[in-house]
């Protein structure tokens, strides 16, 4: 079963509403009343009026923020939204509505999403000396008896695990070859 909320029109549409309404130089009350007089319709063609909810709230101040950092509104100081000439170029260039993968085209809205949603990048760690001195033996052909670590050491681990990639590295380059 379908509630109203499932009907608000995409982001696409709620994009070019707030644009629109920034046109008009709409103070966000107006703006909210106006996204609340659309209506939608559901795949039985049937209208159903949107209605106000925290949801419908969330993503129309989603909207506005996105439009914001991308540059197509700013807020004037009264309050009410103001497109930008950016804003109008994007409107005729996108009449039937913008969505984030339009805004990402856009440097100024790419670089805020990317720096505040990239991952943190922690320090690599180097390897262990023990396992490039293991990679080393294998590609040299060493036995795996000629490992120098005490058996019982973490460092005779690495270098069991460097010699052993070293060989698996060795037999994927023959294949290759063979091939």
């Amino acid at each position: 079963m379908s509630t109203a909320t499932d009907f608000v029109p995409g982001d696409p549409a709620l994009m070019l509403t707030v644009l629109r309404g920034a046109e008009g130089n709409l103070d966000q009350n107006i703006l909210l009343e106006r996204i609340l007089s659309l209506f939608c319709t559901d795949d039985d063609g049937n209208q159903i009026i949107v209605e106000d909810s925290p949801a419908l709230r969330r993503r129309i101040n989603n909207a506005i923020s996105h439009l914001k950092i991308a540059g197509l509104v700013e807020t004037a100081t009264d309050n009410s939204l103001s497109i930008t000439s950016l804003g109008r170029a994007m409107m005729m260039a996108y009449p039937m509505g913008i969505d984030d993968g339009v805004l990402c085209s856009l440097p100024a809205f790419r670089n805020q999403i990317y720096d505040t949603n990239a991952p943190v990048v922690h320090e690599r760690h180097l390897p262990n000396p023990a396992y490039g001195s293991g990679f080393s033996a294998g590609l040299g052909s060493h036995r795996l008896t000629e490992n120098p670590y005490p058996s019982d050491s973490r460092d005779h681990e690495d270098w069991l695990m460097g010699w052993d990639e070293a060989l698996d590295q060795s037999k994927r380059e023959a294949e290759t070859l063979v091939r």
